[in-house]
């Protein structure tokens, strides 16, 4: 027998190339969605189209089936976002290319981390270099998201 079951969660892990991630919910408990699941904001009632992917740690609530047999995270079927994600503009505190990681002060006066995966068309900071990122946060640190290198 299976029952639909709508909860509060946070996205846990978001793959950009492969356009799946994970949501996760304050007991660990993991459910998988694709892109196509993934809603946009509504804002008074009307959609927010321009918006990023999913956003590391950003709250959701998510819709999926429960089934008793089931042996690995479920799959969702809707995925709504509750807020609008927050973009920021930052300056490149650091940024070590071999190691492919560093940190970017937000306008915010937040000090966010920069990975390499997070970085959009492959044009990677400099150090000092002005950046657009939206705010997430990943194992409860900020993390910046989506990152785009001003020209």
């Amino acid at each position: 027998m299976t029952k639909l079951k709508v909860i509060s969660m946070r996205i846990f892990k978001y793959i950009p190339n492969k356009l799946y991630g994970f949501t996760i919910d304050n007991d660990d408990f993991q459910v998988f969605f694709h892109l196509g699941q993934f809603k946009p904001y509504k804002e008074n009632g009307e959609v927010i189209l321009s918006q990023p992917p999913p956003i590391l740690g950003e709250p959701v609530v998510v819709s999926y089936y429960v089934s008793e047999d089931q042996k690995k995270a479920p799959k969702a079927v809707n995925v709504e976002r509750v807020q609008r994600p927050k973009k920021l503009e930052g300056i490149v505190e650091s940024y070590d290319h071999s190691r492919g990681y560093g940190f970017i002060m937000g306008e915010d006066g937040i000090s966010y981390h920069l990975h390499n995966s997070e970085i959009l068309n492959s044009r990677y900071p400099l150090q000092g270099e002005k950046v657009n990122f939206y705010a997430g946060i990943r194992l409860g640190k900020p993390r910046a998201c989506h990152i785009e290198v001003i020209r």
